[in-house]
């Protein structure tokens, strides 16, 4: 194994291991005959390059809620509208999705042309799992939450962190997560100077730019480095927000692919499962990796820690929305073996 992969925490291990600890709630959710509506407008031939991509980023992401909505038992239906549909037909699609009450969760994959944006708020509040509309019951996105459980045992003695991208809508959700909890995160965004990130302990970044962080932004130091860029090339890679000569070099990192993308899975699971099973099931936890303490910084004594539970440049605006070497702890419900999914 490589430096580069040495520093890797596995979303994908942590979307396997969160299934095992929901394996037996498989067949309960089966006998309830619920069904997930995914809704998808596909790009037109003649749309922009960074829309095509950003539109095959919501194929790949869709994909995914299907499988791993399925493997928990609950029925996955992905309606994909051509780039075409009229805003009418868009709005009756959610309706129907609303009025039908084997339809226990809605999800609009994003991005969505400007004229039909208006309709998704039309989402039944009790069916908007992914934080989309103004009256969501979840506070903030899937992803958003994800990030949040990821860094969360990197925080313990209230490091300096950087959201990049911050003003975006998985931005803000990850920067409420961070200031309900305490900490007073460095918000960047389109305009600001990039280079203030070298002096943060944990760097947050989700603006959907392939590269924008290089190695003259992440360090040593960097305790925890969350890539949430997940952007298609054309030759069949994926591209993240840090750029692949800075990947090597902090102590912690998402992947792309392989990172954020199945802990926002593990996120989606776990509501669908309280939302039809167990309204009090227990979040599951990410436990964590070692990582070394600046002694820098003030009132910060260095130390090696393992959780119980990682010219200036300027800042574009984040992309439209598009776990983890270590168990998962869980406080309530039922735990079994771990089975591989599909994931990014």
């Amino acid at each position: 194994m490589n430096a580069e992969a040495n520093n890797h925490i596995s979303g994908r291990e942590i979307l396997r291991t969160v299934h095992g600890l929901y394996a037996d709630y498989r067949e309960p959710m089966a006998a309830r005959g619920k069904t997930a509506t995914i809704i998808r407008v596909e790009a037109a031939g003649h749309d922009p390059v960074d829309w095509q991509a950003r539109a095959n980023a919501s194929r790949i992401s869709a994909e995914q809620k299907v499988a791993n909505f399925t493997r928990i038992g609950l029925h996955a239906d992905h309606l994909v509208l051509p780039a075409h549909v009229t805003p009418a037909q868009f709005a009756a699609a959610i309706e129907r999705a609303n009025a039908d009450p084997a339809v226990t969760a809605i999800i609009v994959q994003q991005p969505v042309p400007a004229r039909l944006r208006q309709f998704v708020q039309d989402i039944a509040p009790q069916k908007d799992i992914d934080a989309l509309t103004e009256g969501s019951e979840q506070q903030v996105c899937a992803t958003a939450e994800g990030i949040w459980r990821v860094v969360q045992p990197f925080t313990r003695d209230t490091p300096a962190i950087a959201v990049v991208g911050a003003h975006g809508f998985v931005g803000r959700g990850v920067v409420t997560r961070l200031t309900e909890h305490g900490h007073e995160p460095l918000q960047l965004d389109l305009g600001d100077d990039l280079n203030s990130v070298r002096d943060v302990d944990v760097v947050i970044s989700v603006t959907g730019s392939p590269g924008l962080l290089g190695p003259q932004h992440i360090r040593p130091h960097h305790r925890l480095v969350v890539d949430s860029g997940f952007v298609p090339s054309p030759d069949g890679g994926v591209a993240g927000d840090i750029s692949p000569e800075a990947k090597g070099i902090p102590q912690n990192i998402t992947p792309v692919p392989g990172g954020i993308g199945p802990v926002e899975m593990a996120v989606l699971v776990e509501r669908v499962i309280r939302q039809e099973l167990h309204a009090d099931l227990a979040p599951w936890q990410y436990p964590g990796r070692p990582y070394q303490a600046r002694t820098s910084r003030p009132a910060t004594t260095a130390r090696t820690a393992a959780l119980a539970f990682p010219k200036p440049t300027r800042a574009p605006r984040q992309a439209a929305p598009q776990p983890a070497d270590q168990p998962i702890h869980q406080r309530g419900g039922p735990a079994r073996g771990n089975n591989q999914g599909h994931e990014r």
